[in-house]
């Protein structure tokens, strides 16, 4: 069974992690990184407030901005005022598609530099066979798209295990 203080050493390296990869502020990162661990169906304010040792404002601020960017979502339970928050079911879509974008971008780039090098290479013609970085950048245009092969091959996956899962 985790301790407190386990729970709460993750939530920290969450926490950084989130702050590093998927530019969240601090707070907003551990208020993610505790949804994700949590065994409940969501968390109320005052579970963060008491959880994070934050003040109400701070926490208000960043549960509006990670629902604004649609990282999380509220609801609320028959009979009770509060209003409780969990990950929104289409970030990890989102995250996906973002992550594919970023793969692309990079595949596009790199090959744009390779096929810059090659005419290089035919313009001068005494110019060195294979060019520094010439090889680099073909080989890291080819690792992008398996990258992106798979990214896409997991979000059809996810589609069908939550499709499967609401049924």
């Amino acid at each position: 069974m985790a301790t407190d203080l386990e729970k709460n050493q993750l939530i920290e390296e969450l926490g950084v992690y989130f702050e590093n990869n998927k530019i969240l502020p601090p707070l907003a990162a551990r208020i993610f990184a505790m949804l994700i661990l949590t065994d409940q169906e969501g968390i109320s304010f005052d579970d963060f407030v008491e959880g994070l040792f934050a003040s109400k404002s701070s926490i208000s601020t960043n549960l509006q901005l990670l629902q604004a960017t649609g990282r999380i979502i509220y609801f609320t339970k028959p009979g009770d005022r509060k209003r409780y928050f969990k990950i929104s079911p289409n970030d990890i879509f989102e995250q996906l598609d973002k992550k594919i974008e970023q793969w692309e971008t990079e595949k596009e780039m790199h090959l744009k530099v390779y096929k810059f090098k090659k005419n290089l290479l035919k313009i001068n013609s005494n110019s060195q066979e294979d060019m520094p970085g010439l090889h680099y950048t073909k080989t890291y245009a080819k690792l992008a798209e398996y990258f992106i092969e798979n990214l896409n091959q997991l979000k059809e996956n996810l589609k069908i295990t939550v499709n499967s899962n609401s049924k």
